[in-house]
């Protein structure tokens, strides 16, 4: 099933680009680290914080666009949430290159809120404008992390980093899903 988008005033493709972007490295990255966890080392941490950051870019542009054709308040405050806790998991990433153990709490916990948000905010789509979001996109993004990167982290390497790279996919699709929004 796919979302039928409308037209907007709300030029979201630079927040687009910059989901698929990230999107895209996370998943590059995610390949690297199941087939050789080493290859990411430390640097997962650095490159990480970039590319979520710009996962919060791509979640305040949903925002714009759900602003723009009068979604309900939750929808915009859960993504408001969701862009918040995303800046805060890209700082708990920064984080990790001083102390690991307590980034990986903080960043595990982050991971909930905004998957949490995500989710709140992709229910909320369903029940308001729905034809005008991308409300599978913004589901698959949220529902993904907390549904397979914690089992795959308890069976291995390949299915965390596996589980990891498929969620970078689901962020470039996200951000297609903009850049395609705002070409309507």
């Amino acid at each position: 099933m796919t979302d039928t988008l409308t037209t907007t005033d709300a030029d979201v493709r630079p927040h687009g680009a910059a989901a698929v972007l990230a999107g895209v490295v996370v998943a590059v990255l995610g390949i690297v680290g199941a087939l050789s966890p080493d290859l990411v080392g430390r640097a997962w941490f650095a490159t990480v914080v970039p590319a979520a950051l710009l996962f919060a870019v791509g979640i305040l542009g949903v925002r714009r666009l759900a602003a723009s054709v009068g979604a309900s308040g939750l929808v915009t405050a859960a993504l408001a949430a969701a862009a918040v806790a995303m800046t805060l998991f890209a700082l708990a990433h920064a984080y990790a290159l001083v102390d690991q153990d307590t980034a990986i709490l903080l960043f595990s916990v982050l991971m909930v809120l905004v998957a949490v948000s995500l989710i709140v905010a992709a229910v909320g789509m369903f029940r308001g404008p729905a034809n005008a979001l991308p409300r599978w996109a913004v589901l698959a993004a949220g529902v993904w992390p907390v549904a397979t990167i914690p089992a795959g982290a308890a069976l291995g390497d390949l299915p965390h980093f596996g589980a990891i790279a498929v969620w970078g996919v689901t962020w470039a699709v996200l951000g297609a899903t903009l850049i395609r929004a705002a070409r309507r």
